[in-house]
């Protein structure tokens, strides 16, 4: 089995109930709803062990997210290679689930996924309610087919060398 037969491995980071924080779990229930073949979605992830769990076998493994940004705008999409993940005393995520030392764990337990490609969206409000602000709410069709690429290019066999923003 090549690693792109392997499965992807879709992981939507956040909270529902704290707006903005919010946005990968509906980012990644968007792209369920697209019943891409070989696609495993989990979301309500709540420590390191869930996620390792749920890219466990990947071929991919793409992890969306909130993000915490000074001077933040509100819906600007990041994309990062593992490599390449701000610390997260640099406010990546508002979650106790730090990407990179949840991976070094990983692959010392040979659980590690082939490739990893993390997505964070700033976000404009994380405090108590439902729904998604207006900007952020936007950036979740472009989040999502900038995902599905992702994984199209993974497959293909084509890497993505570049990181940025939208």
């Amino acid at each position: 089995m090549t690693e792109g037969d392997r499965p992807v491995a879709v992981i939507g980071l956040g909270n529902c109930y704290r707006r903005d924080d919010g946005v990968g779990v509906a980012a990644a229930t968007a792209l369920e709803g697209l019943s891409l073949p070989n696609v495993v979605v989990t979301t309500g992830i709540a420590e390191p062990t869930g996620l390792l769990e749920a890219w466990s076998g990947a071929g991919l493994a793409v992890v969306i997210d909130a993000a915490h940004a000074s001077a933040a705008t509100p819906g600007r999409i990041h994309r990062y290679k593992l490599a390449e993940l701000p610390d997260q005393r640099e406010g990546l995520s508002s979650h106790s689930i730090d990407i990179g030392r949840t991976h070094a764990l990983a692959r010392a337990l040979g659980r590690a996924p082939g490739a990893v490609v993390v997505f964070a969206v700033e976000a404009a409000d994380t405090g108590q309610g439902a729904g998604l602000t207006p900007r952020v709410a936007a950036a979740v069709p472009i989040l999502v087919a900038m995902v599905a690429a992702e994984i199209n290019r993974f497959r293909s066999g084509k890497r993505s060398r570049h990181a940025g923003s939208r």
